[in-house]
């Protein structure tokens, strides 16, 4: 039995970190599936773009060939109207910016698109369209259109430049080119809202199971609890006047008090909690009182306390004081294996803006980084005989109930410091 509960913790870690790692294989199997839909979402989109692109240049090729011929003397003259006619039809296709420019560069023709953007003066209007011209030419370099004629003197065919054909992309493919950004950030804003709907879906049903546990817990406590202050008080009848008795009978409900404190606190988290206004400090009193009772006699823990005369803040008595109790209890089972008189504890209460602070600060074994992300993981526990439940409700308390938050700071060899930030009421409030 005894090396039962001795493995216990390491049982209960293992499970803890097999779980994490399942949810995390879920959601890099999540994201990778998203990565690889994107991927291909992308590729495709990218090869519609090139092939557009291509088609594009072939109708300017084809065009500039038959001005090429429309510009040549070789030509049938029977074949200049069917000529004529291609060149109109090709040119009715192209619906997309393109400027035809002679030898010298001067524009001839160009994009009705264009005319938008020109004014009344024709020779600034050249110059308008140069423009237009040379920034095509930045994302597709020029057709040349050459003109073939006989030569007078040796009767054979010659060529020379007659002009240019500068051509662009459609308004469709321009659009196209955002269509894979807008992929990505639609799956990248899809992945991310999956991710969290996944976490919150998972932290809402663990919720729900350990305020269930909570509310079972508190009940199954609340029969023996009230049958055992039955039989405390008949026992105390029957002691009468045996002094003997009376220390252990004390001790006795004492215990039992401790154990209704306890079913209480498993009651009010498994419910929802109403806040009342009230001072935290004489329960961070009663905190460091219990911890001094609890820490081993030959450690010779110091517990020393800073705590101001009274620190206002809506909360739960019950569950704050369930808090400190454990920063304290971490901090003694932080501190007890040092060398006796060695160990020391700090409890402080403060104002911290708009926040009242409550830290425990102890220089006992600190914190493993491999264990820093895990400490608030229901289940997870550095303790041999430790259930893993501490810190995961601490955490429900300060931030799920009062809507506060917690800060850790350890360092492994040289202490840890537990700090709970509950929402204050301001002081005018209170003295109004």
């Amino acid at each position: 039995m005894a090396d039962r509960k001795t493995n216990r913790s390491p049982y209960v870690r293992e499970n803890v970190l097999a779980l994490r790692r399942r949810r995390r294989f879920v959601e890099v199997y999540f994201v990778v599936a998203l990565a690889l839909i994107a991927a291909m979402l992308i590729v495709h989109t990218l090869f519609v773009i090139d092939r557009l692109r291509r088609e594009f240049r072939v109708t300017s090729n084809a065009y500039a060939t038959v001005q090429t011929l429309l510009a040549s003397d070789l030509q049938d003259p029977a074949m200049e109207g069917v000529i004529i006619m291609l060149a109109q039809d090709i040119g009715r296709t192209m619906n997309f910016p393109t400027v035809a420019t002679d030898a010298e560069g001067t524009p001839q023709v160009w994009w009705p698109g264009f005319n938008e953007r020109l004014g009344p003066d024709p020779d600034e209007n050249l110059e308008l369209v140069k423009g237009f011209a040379a920034d095509l030419d930045r994302r597709n370099e020029p057709i040349t259109i050459t003109r073939y004629a006989v030569d007078a003197k040796s009767g054979s065919p010659a060529d020379r430049l007659f002009g240019r054909f500068h051509y662009g992309e459609p308004r469709t493919i321009r659009l196209l080119y955002w269509v894979p950004a807008l992929e990505l950030v639609l799956i990248t804003a899809f992945t991310v809202a999956g991710v969290l709907a996944y976490r919150r879906l998972k932290r809402t049903e663990q919720q729900a199971i350990w305020a269930g546990m909570a509310r079972e817990t508190a009940h199954q406590l609340g029969t023996p609890v009230t049958s055992l202050i039955g039989w405390l008080e008949h026992l105390r009848e029957r002691a009468g006047e045996y002094e003997t008795l009376r220390e252990p009978l004390d001790e006795m409900g004492e215990d039992i008090k401790r154990l209704e404190k306890v079913a209480a606190r498993f009651q009010e988290i498994g419910a929802p909690v109403r806040l009342s206004e009230g001072d935290v400090v004489p329960l961070v009193e009663r905190a460091l009182a219990y911890g001094r009772r609890r820490a081993p006699a030959q450690a010779r823990i110091t517990f020393e306390s800073a705590t101001p005369s009274e620190l206002i803040v809506p909360h739960s008595p019950v569950l704050v004081e369930w808090v400190v109790e454990n920063f304290v209890k971490n901090a003694v089972d932080a501190t007890k294996d040092l060398p006796p008189g060695r160990g020391r504890i700090v409890v402080e209460a403060r104002e911290d803006r708009d926040f009242a602070a409550v830290a425990v600060t102890d220089n006992g074994v600190g914190i493993d980084a491999a264990e820093f992300g895990l400490i608030f993981t229901p289940g997870y526990s550095t303790k041999e005989k430790g259930w893993g439940l501490g810190l995961s409700l601490v955490k429900r308390i300060v931030e799920e109930v009062h809507h506060g938050r917690l800060e850790v700071r350890s360092e492994a060899g040289k202490g840890s410091t537990f700090t709970a930030y509950l929402p204050r009421v301001p002081k005018a409030r209170v003295e109004g």
